[in-house]
Order: structure tokens, then sequence, then C-alpha cells
């Protein structure tokens, strides 16, 4: 009988020892995103920021249209809903920002702006969720975001605006 038990702790802690860095932070941004969704972070006021290593996690929603009401940023009296994958992309710029002007992120407290809405140069105007222009507006804030995240280490392109070129801006 001891053997058995033994055995079974034995494989449970080799299964959890098994999980490589990159599947935890998988769980960790998979976890946060089933929870904006689920409806557990509105009354939360501070944005959780991950780290570079997990952009590629966040880009996966990037084109996940389903609504969210993600935590508000204090300073902002707009009443935060969004799509998932606008916020994901929010929070990837979060990380940019707080990587490249850590003073700018303290004067947001944590956020990258005052709320996770786009501005679109052509029409002049805040792109909201819900509006006819918002799915086209994020595929194509999340085009620009892969193609910033493809183009080489974050080390070298962590200073340039992802968005730089498309007309769109936070």
């Amino acid at each position: 009988m001891k053997l058995r038990i033994i055995g079974l702790l034995a494989f449970v802690l080799l299964s959890a020892c098994g999980k490589t860095e990159a599947q935890r932070q998988k769980d960790d941004v998979d976890s946060y995103m089933a929870g904006l969704l689920e409806g557990k972070y509105e009354s939360q006021l501070e944005m959780k920021l991950f780290d570079p290593a997990q952009i590629p996690n966040l880009l996966s929603y990037a084109n996940d249209e389903r609504e969210v009401h993600p935590p508000a940023n204090p300073l902002s009296s707009y009443l935060s809903v969004s799509s998932l994958g606008m916020y994901a992309l929010w929070m990837i710029e979060g990380i940019r920002v707080a990587e490249v002007d850590s003073e700018k992120t303290k004067v947001f407290m944590g956020y990258p702006s005052l709320n996770p809405i786009l501005f679109d140069e052509q029409t002049s105007g805040r792109v909201y969720y819900g509006t006819e222009a918002y799915p086209a507006t994020q595929r194509k804030a999340a085009d620009a975001y892969r193609a910033w995240w493809n183009s080489g280490a974050f080390a070298n392109i962590k200073a340039k605006n992802p968005l730089d070129g498309s007309g769109l801006s936070w």
C-alpha cells in the first residue's frame, strides 16, 4: 500500500514539474483571459501586467470579438467595455510602454492610456465597442501588432510603436 501511495505522489510531482516555462506563461494568460470573460476583474482598478515573453500568448487572442468589461483605468470617466482581443492588444501596449517609458506608465497607473479604445485618424474619431467600424479596426490593429512582433527581438522593437503608419492610435 505504501508503495502505491509513493508511486502516486511521484507521478503527481513529476507531472507538475513537466510543464515548461512557456506552458506556465500560456496558462497564466489563458486563465486571466477566461477570468475577463467571466467578469472576475470588473471591479479591479489595476491592469494585470504580463512580461514581454507572454506577448505571443496575448496575440493569440487579438481577433477575439467577445465582449468583456475589463478593469477600468481609475483616471478615466469611461466605463470600460471592450472586446477580449482589443483588450489583449491594449495589454501588449502596456507591456511595451512599461519597458520604454516607465514614467508614462506611472502617470496612467499601470495602463498604457486611459482606455482600450483606438482613435482612427481617417475618421477623426474614437472607435467604440459595438460600432460598425469596430471589428475591422480591431483586425487592422491586430495585424499591426503581429507585424511588429514578428519584425525582430523585443529588445530591438519595443521603442517602435506598432500602430505607426496604420492610421490608428490609442
